[in-house]
């Protein structure tokens, strides 16, 4: 035979026919497994063994055998069409145009928008939500996403943002069967558990002119979640956004002690390219969080209803911003 060409992989189809013929040890099987006719295969066969300058099988007048160079490939051969396959396979998401990236912080997934994506699949179940909470920077320009929602921000020279809700942070803590009802006083005594947002504490309690008590001292998360998620299993009274914690709220598994909220400037939101404002995906999946937003909304209202707005200090008088 000739030197094999190695600056040229054999084509796929040669490399079928192979698998197929090696497997079932016969031209005619795989003819018929392939849908080809049996000289097209043993023709691929040959192709193969001349593109490798080695001989693949010997063929007897019953059967083919592998020959020692032959049976060496097959277990490459099939290792690469199985690679293909899961690559295939991988793919198949990707095949729908009714799909859509949606980007968002981890605990605005998880306590706002993950509860409610059920309904949306069942009154649209041909979109695919992709839910990505690894909370990087967004660039629409830049990156394959189509949606941020929650309180990540985006950037692109054109995309469109609108505000779901203003945000608003107050103590919360499980009720006890002996509580009474809590001072300021008090929180000199409990545990204060700290989120990202690691000032905050200062900040509510500086507005509310409680000086005695350590802001600094308590657990801290990184995950606002995590904070509420403290609170609600009774190691300590955390600052948390009422959005957030509504469900918790209002079945009573968190309390808010304090009629004393912080308006804060990290509004959440939603976001998109504005090259994808027609996308039917796109349109469908903001008509149901704006009708979401509606109704959580007015939970909000009822919730804050009675409520003492805090604002906090400007920063030239010594106070960080919340964030």
């Amino acid at each position: 035979m000739h030197a094999p060409n190695r600056s040229r992989l054999p084509p796929l189809n040669a490399l079928r026919g192979f698998e197929a013929a090696a497997r079932l040890a016969s031209f005619a099987k795989a003819a018929e497994e392939l849908s080809l006719t049996q000289s097209a295969v043993s023709h691929q066969v040959r192709q193969l063994e001349a593109a490798l300058g080695q001989r693949l099988l010997k063929r007897l007048p019953r059967e083919l055998v592998l020959t020692d160079a032959g049976r060496d490939f097959l277990e490459t051969v099939r290792q690469a069409l199985d690679l293909l396959n899961v690559g295939v396979a991988r793919l198949a998401p990707y095949q729908s145009m009714a799909s859509l990236i949606v980007s968002c912080d981890a605990a605005f997934a998880r306590f706002w928008l993950s509860p409610r994506l059920a309904r949306f699949r069942a009154s649209r179940p041909d979109i695919d939500i992709w839910l990505d909470t690894s909370e990087r920077l967004l660039d629409f320009d830049r990156q394959e996403v189509e949606v941020v929602i929650g309180r990540l921000r985006s950037s692109g020279t054109e995309r469109i943002e609108e505000t779901l809700f203003e945000d608003r942070l107050g103590p919360c803590y499980r009720p006890a069967a002996a509580d009474k009802s809590l001072t300021v006083e008090d929180l000199g005594h409990l545990r204060l558990v700290h989120d990202e947002r690691r000032d905050n504490w200062l900040v509510w309690l500086k507005a509310i002119g409680a000086s005695s008590v350590d802001a600094a001292a308590g657990p801290r998360y990184s995950d606002p979640g995590l904070a509420i998620d403290a609170a609600r299993a009774g190691d300590g009274i955390a600052l948390v956004s009422d959005v957030l914690a509504l469900d918790e709220l209002e079945s009573g598994a968190l309390i808010a002690p304090f009629r004393d909220w912080l308006v804060i400037d990290a509004e959440y939101r939603i976001a998109h390219p504005r090259w994808l404002a027609e996308d039917d995906a796109l349109t469908a999946f903001l008509a149901f969080v704006r009708s979401e937003a509606v109704e959580c909304r007015e939970r909000l209202a009822r919730r804050r209803a009675g409520a003492r707005l805090l604002a906090p200090a400007a920063p030239d008088a010594g106070t960080t911003r919340v964030q």
